[in-house]
């Protein structure tokens, strides 16, 4: 029975194969071409309708990413590469040792140094002690100088008048006493002589006035010889030893003035010790500062970008071993026509595109406006300024902004899919009521991403509808020509 069935599907697949070849071989009925379905049914296109709406006025510019703080790491002294502590990719805060020399020589120095600053102050300590030594040594010498020449100056008067005035006055005195008996003795000894020779006394009484008489004398002479000893002053002799005496002081006191002198020579001795120490401290501050060059630090926060060393290459000094950016500082500079430089300024609203983000719009602004321009392309510099907190935005990259300037209201916005153009002349599609369509000449002003806005007056109107796709096919037609709609 199985073999029945599989004889009988044979059959049939046979029977099947013969009519469908049968029927391939049949002539068809031609299919009806492209101009003919157009003519029968109408041209395909896709339109829009227009309407009214705001339209920004926007200056487009392009250009490179860039950062405005973007360093180069480099050593100031050539040396031998210890450790690079940051590779590419890697964030490093403004200060931090990316790259590390070798040490070994600069901590020598810098010890040496530091001896010899201590070898500095030490002589100035010491020559600061002797300063102060010596102004007492000499200071005391000076003041027992004058102590002595007072004291010889002191002799010296006493030995030129050894009296004092009260002696002086007292033998005055004794002088008139003495002159004064003298010349009351004196008149005795005349009036008894007189007496005596006219036998009025005896001999006895002539002789004791006569001794008064002497002794008066006497007591004169030797109380002006007093008076007169009194006035003379001291010998010549001593006079002569007490003037040498003065003498020597005087030249001692000018030997202890002339050893102050030494005081100058001590403060010399000071000034010199202390611009040693200064000295001293400058090598030790040279000494420190070539150690700190050990170190290249990144002088701003940012990303390394470029690590262009690796440990134990010996390097000189300039040449560059890293890179360091700031994402935060990207900008990228374009160019504007001084025909639309006038309405740009600093501040202004941008939008950016990155080539290698798509899909993502940053924002940013102009930074600043180049006041000169090339003379060659008559175009000016801007700087825009990108916010991008998530950092992707990296310099190298090609970047496109629009920089807003302005915003019309109300204007009549056309999809810029409906405007087409030939031989410099642009035109929009138009769809009639009654399909046909009608071609209007336009004159492109100023567009966004998905309309233009068109210069007044014009044939158009809000709600007219207008081809946006399959207007190529359109070029040919004629009021009689029909579309078939296919709304978006």
């Amino acid at each position: 029975m199985r073999r029945t069935l599989t004889i009988a599907l044979t059959i049939l697949i046979v029977i099947g194969g013969l009519f469908a070849a049968m029927k391939a071989r049949a002539p068809q009925k031609p299919q009806p071409t492209t101009e003919q379905r157009w003519a029968r049914d109408g041209i395909p296109v896709e339109t829009d309708v227009l309407s009214l709406g705001e339209m920004e006025h926007a200056v487009e510019v392009t250009g490179d990413i860039n950062a405005l703080d973007r360093v180069t790491l480099s050593a100031k002294i050539p040396g031998r590469v210890v450790s690079v502590n940051a590779r590419e990719g890697d964030s490093v805060k403004c200060g931090q040792a990316v790259i590390v020399l070798d040490q070994a020589d600069m901590r020598s120095n810098l010890a040496s140094a530091q001896s010899g600053l201590e070898a500095a102050v030490a002589r100035l300590s010491q020559a600061k002690t002797n300063q102060a030594v010596t102004k007492i040594q000499t200071d005391a010498a000076i003041e027992q100088a004058q102590a002595q020449l007072q004291a010889a100056r002191a002799r010296l008067a006493v030995a030129k008048q050894p009296a004092r005035s009260q002696e002086r006055m007292v033998a005055e005195n004794a002088v008139a006493e003495a002159k004064a008996n003298l010349d009351r003795a004196t008149a005795d000894y005349k009036r008894n002589k007189n007496l005596l020779a006219q036998g009025a006394i005896s001999q006895s009484a002539f002789d004791v006035v006569e001794t008064q008489y002497k002794v008066a004398q006497a007591q004169y002479k030797s109380a002006a010889e007093r008076l007169s000893m009194i006035k003379e002053g001291g010998r010549t002799e001593e006079i002569a030893q007490a003037e040498a005496q003065v003498q020597i002081a005087e030249e001692a006191l000018r030997t202890a003035k002339a050893n102050a002198s030494q005081n100058m020579l001590r403060k010399e001795d000071v000034r010199q010790a202390q611009a040693a120490v200064a000295q001293a401290k400058a090598t030790v501050a040279l000494a420190q500062q070539q150690l700190s060059y050990c170190y290249v630090n990144a002088p701003i926060s940012g990303v390394v970008s470029a690590r262009q060393t690796e440990p134990g290459q010996v390097i000189s000094a300039g040449q560059p071993l890293g890179e360091v950016v700031n994402l935060g500082s990207i900008y990228f500079k374009g160019d504007v026509s001084e025909k639309e430089v006038v309405n740009v300024r600093a501040g202004q609203y941008v939008r950016v595109t990155v080539d290698a983000i798509p899909g993502r719009t940053f924002a940013g602004h102009i930074d600043r406006v180049f006041p000169a321009g090339s003379t060659t392309s008559r175009n000016f510099s801007v700087r825009v300024r990108i916010v991008d907190p998530s950092r992707r935005i990296r310099p190298g990259m090609f970047a496109r902004g629009k920089i807003i300037t302005g915003v019309s209201h109300d204007v009549l916005l056309v999809p810029k899919d409906a405007i087409d153009e030939s031989k410099g002349t642009q035109y929009v599609y138009t769809v009639e009521p009654d399909r046909t369509v009608r071609r209007h000449i336009v004159s492109v002003i100023r567009e966004n991403r998905d309309h233009v806005q068109i210069q007044t007056p014009t044939s158009l109107k809000p709600g007219d509808v207008v081809v946006t796709q399959g207007r190529q096919n359109l070029r040919n037609a004629d009021k009689t020509t029909k579309v078939l709609l296919s709304k978006r």
